[in-house]
């Protein structure tokens, strides 16, 4: 009998509670809700600093308190790492809901040890390198105001909170993939070195963990053949997978949306950078082996995924806070509107000159904001949208910068205009990726239990 797997979140604010069919009709044997970027955790540091008791995502109460309980009522387990920075700030919510909902006996499993962020100067101080990926830049911790530092876990901690019977299982930094490979390795009892079987798991985590883009969301390949009017009610994937690790994958029944090659094929390159070395914590998957084959509707069957031994090395990435920014857009139109912005450009240069501003970028939406360059303008359009991005270390500074240019709503280029809501928002912090390795055995996953009396 296939073990099956569903999917009930892609990223902080998807709608979890669309994992209520699949759990409703026990359609699944699992839920992961996958919650995490690297973008998440800044937000989600932005609200600790608030809050030192927060730091997780806010789906949290709407999986406990809506999702849940069907699931305990059919044991079919939920997996999150929507814990984000606080997993036991998580569980605790999860644990007061569930009392107040009357779940007895529900065994709750908070798993910490991805936050590195006070632990930086010791790691460099053991030995530990960590250049920058990109530019092999060393790594100063002092350099810049850090917003969270997180290794990428693997499945183990999550495979062991199973294997003790946990019922939901909140975590931090899990490595997206590895939340659905853990279950399969704790209901097949996989071996950690079985390569072709861990690989096969990670795609088939890979092809769950965007939820909705798997089953027409974002959809290139569909976009002749679903209806519109669906893709706000589409249903979440699921995973049929067999003990080799082979797999079919198909959606909730009765739900709107469309599972074929095609969207598969998309989601599967998804995020990819080379399909023959998909490194994760456990093990590097090699795609360029795997077939595809739709053997029914809304099914395709992905088998012949092959591994290679996991890495030495975990990824870590540090959010660096690295001032703040803001916008403002403009539209000029016809005649000569190309001009237009050559003017609106050279006033806004020189309304800025003496300011601490770093970094002033121009693009045009309509024209170059998605692609760039890659083709000419049109060589006189009858409106052109221009957008001013510009940073600073302070916000004072952004401030005083717009201010300036509100001075020149009557002298500015013929005809120009700018958007009222830009000009009374308020500056955003810059958060700068610093992506690097570090050596696994500086790792140690924590797992605390509580149960609900």
């Amino acid at each position: 009998m296939t073990y099956r797997i569903g999917s009930g979140q892609g990223y902080y604010g998807d709608d979890v509670t669309r994992a209520l069919p699949m759990i409703l009709g026990e359609h699944v044997d699992v839920v992961c809700f996958e919650a995490l970027a690297e973008l998440t955790l800044a937000i989600l540091q932005k609200d600790k600093l608030k809050d030192p008791s927060r730091g997780y995502t806010f789906d949290i109460a709407i999986i406990a308190s809506k999702i849940l309980p069907e699931a305990y009522k059919r044991k079919i387990p939920l997996i999150t790492n929507g814990g984000g920075l606080n997993p036991l700030g998580a569980a605790q919510v999860i644990y007061e809901t569930a009392q107040k909902l009357g779940l007895k006996g529900l065994k709750i499993a908070a798993v910490t040890g991805d936050d590195v962020r006070d632990r930086l100067e010791a790691l460099i101080n053991a030995g530990e390198k960590m250049g920058h990926l990109e530019t092999g830049e060393p790594l100063d911790p002092t350099s810049h105001m850090l917003a969270n530092a997180n290794v990428y876990m693997g499945a183990k901690p999550i495979v062991d909170a199973l294997n003790a019977g946990a019922d939901i299982i909140i975590t931090g930094r899990i490595a997206d993939p590895c939340l659905y490979l853990a279950p399969l390795i704790a209901h097949y009892d996989w071996a950690w070195d079985d390569w072709d079987k861990l690989a096969s798991g990670i795609v088939a985590g890979h092809l769950l963990e965007c939820t909705a883009q798997v089953v027409g969301g974002n959809s290139l390949g569909v976009i002749d053949t679903i209806d519109a009017a669906h893709l706000s009610q589409l249903g979440y994937p699921i995973a049929q997978v067999e003990s080799d690790g082979s797999f079919v994958l198909t959606k909730t029944p009765d739900t709107h949306g469309i599972v074929n090659l095609r969207t598969v094929k998309e989601q599967l390159l998804y995020e990819v950078h080379d399909p023959a070395n998909y490194i994760t914590p456990d093990v590097i998957t090699n795609f360029t082996t795997l077939a595809l084959q739709e053997i029914a509707e809304n099914q395709v069957r992905v088998s012949g995924v092959t591994g290679k031994p996991r890495p030495d090395k975990l990824k870590l990435t540090l959010g660096q806070m690295e001032g703040y920014m803001r916008e403002l857009i403009f539209t000029v139109g016809y005649p000569e509107a190309w001009k237009k912005v050559d003017q609106l450009k050279a006033m806004i240069e020189s309304t800025w000159d003496g300011l601490p501003i770093e970094r002033v970028d121009y693009s045009y939406l309509g024209h170059n904001s998605l692609y760039g360059n890659i083709a000419p303008p049109n060589d006189d359009p009858l409106e052109i949208i221009v957008r001013v991005m510009f940073t600073a270390k302070d916000e004072k500074t952004l401030k005083t910068a717009v201010r300036k240019m509100m001075t020149h709503g009557l002298s500015g280029a013929a005809g120009m205009s700018i958007s009222g809501t830009t000009i009374s928002a308020k500056p955003r912090i810059v958060l700068g990726l610093f992506p690097t390795l570090l050596s696994r055995e500086h790792i140690q996953a924590r797992i605390q239990y509580k149960v609900v009396e």
